[in-house]
C-alpha cells in the first residue's frame, strides 16, 4: 500500500475561553493565613457562571471527540492520520460541529457575556474586579478552530523491508491505535454481558459505531482486523439492548461469544505489539 496516496495528516487546534482568572492577592492571603508555601495553592476565579459557558465548552469537546474518533495516532506532536476513505464523510461532520461551536460562541459573546458581567458584582462579591473581564473584541480572538491537512511526507509500502524505520514505527502506531479503538468498546460490552449489571443502550451503540467505521480506517486492509470486525457484527450485534436485558440465556450466549472474540483479538494485538489488556 502507498500510504502517501491513501492517507493524510491532520492537526487540530481549538481555542476556548474558560473564564478562569488567577487572583494573586487572594492566593497570597490564603497561603499566608495557612502558613503555607507560596506555591501550595492557587486561587482561580470563575468569572462567569458555568451554565453561561456550557454550550461552547460542550461544542469544543464534540469537535475534539469527533477528531480523535475518526483519526489514528501518527506523531507525538499531536498529528493524526486520516484515511482518504474516511475523509469524505469526516469533513461534513467536522464542518457541522465547527458551525455549532461558532454559533454557541456568538450567542455567548453577543448575549450571555453582557448578562454575566452585569451579574458578576453580585456573584463574585469582594472578589469582583472589573479589569478581570476582557472586552468582547479581545474575547473573540480567544475562540478559534484550525484544522491543518497535509500529505504524508514519505510513501510507504508495508510489504517492503527497506522503508525508513521511523515511518514503519508510525504505521505500526497508527494500526495499534485502530485496534485499540475497537478493543475499548468491545471490552466494555464483554464485561457488561458477563455481569448482571444494568447496561445502557450505548454499550451496544458505541460498539456498533466503531464496527461501521473500521473499514474506512483500516488503511492497511488488515485481514485479521476485518475478520474480528465481521465476527463482532455477526455474533454480537444482532440483538437490541432491550432483548439482552430481558433474555438471560441470550445474554449469557453473547457474553461467551464476546469473550472468545476478545481472546482472539488480544492475540492479534500482542503480535502487533499493542496493549492487549
Amino acid at each position: 500500500m502507498n500510504i502517501q496516496k491513501e492517507c493524510m495528516i491532520l492537526s487540530l487546534q481549538v481555542g476556548t475561553w474558560l473564564g478562569y482568572r488567577l487572583d494573586k492577592e487572594v492566593t497570597r492571603k490564603v497561603t499566608t493565613d495557612a502558613s503555607a508555601s507560596p506555591d501550595a495553592v492557587r486561587v482561580n476565579k470563575h468569572l462567569v457562571a458555568k451554565e453561561q459557558v456550557s454550550d461552547f465548552i460542550c461544542a469544543d469537546k464534540a469537535i475534539r471527540s469527533h477528531f480523535y474518533a475518526n483519526t489514528l495516532p501518527w506523531k507525538d506532536n499531536g498529528d493524526r492520520l486520516l484515511t482518504r476513505r474516511r475523509y469524505m464523510s469526516f469533513m461534513p461532520e467536522h464542518r457541522k460541529l465547527v458551525e455549532d461551536f461558532e454559533s454557541a460562541v456568538e450567542q455567548f459573546l453577543t448575549v450571555k457575556y453582557a448578562i454575566a458581567m452585569d451579574q458578576a458584582a453580585f456573584r463574585m462579591g469582594e472578589l469582583f474586579k472589573a479589569d478581570d473581564y476582557p472586552s468582547v473584541t479581545e474575547l473573540r480572538r480567544k475562540f478559534y478552530v484550525n484544522l491543518d491537512i497535509d500529505g504524508v511526507s514519505t510513501a510507504y509500502d508495508y510489504r517492503l523491508e527497506t522503508n525508513d524505520a521511523a515511518i514503519q514505527a508510525r504505521v505500526t502506531k497508527a494500526m495499534t491505535g485502530l485496534w485499540e479503538k475497537l478493543q475499548e468498546p468491545l471490552k466494555h460490552f464483554t464485561d457488561k454481558m458477563a455481569s448482571d449489571e444494568i447496561f445502557r443502550d450505548s454499550t451496544i451503540g458505541n460498539l456498533r459505531q466503531i464496527v461501521r467505521t473500521i473499514p474506512e480506517l483500516n488503511f492497511l486492509d488488515d485481514p485479521n482486523l476485518e475478520q474480528v470486525r465481521l465476527d463482532i457484527e455477526a455474533k454480537l450485534l444482532g440483538f437490541d439492548a432491550a432483548d439482552l436485558r430481558k433474555d438471560k440465556d441470550a445474554r449469557a450466549a453473547v457474553a461467551g461469544e464476546a469473550a472468545d472474540i476478545m481472546r482472539t483479538m488480544q492475540g492479534f494485538m500482542k503480535a502487533l505489539g499493542g496493549n492487549s489488556e
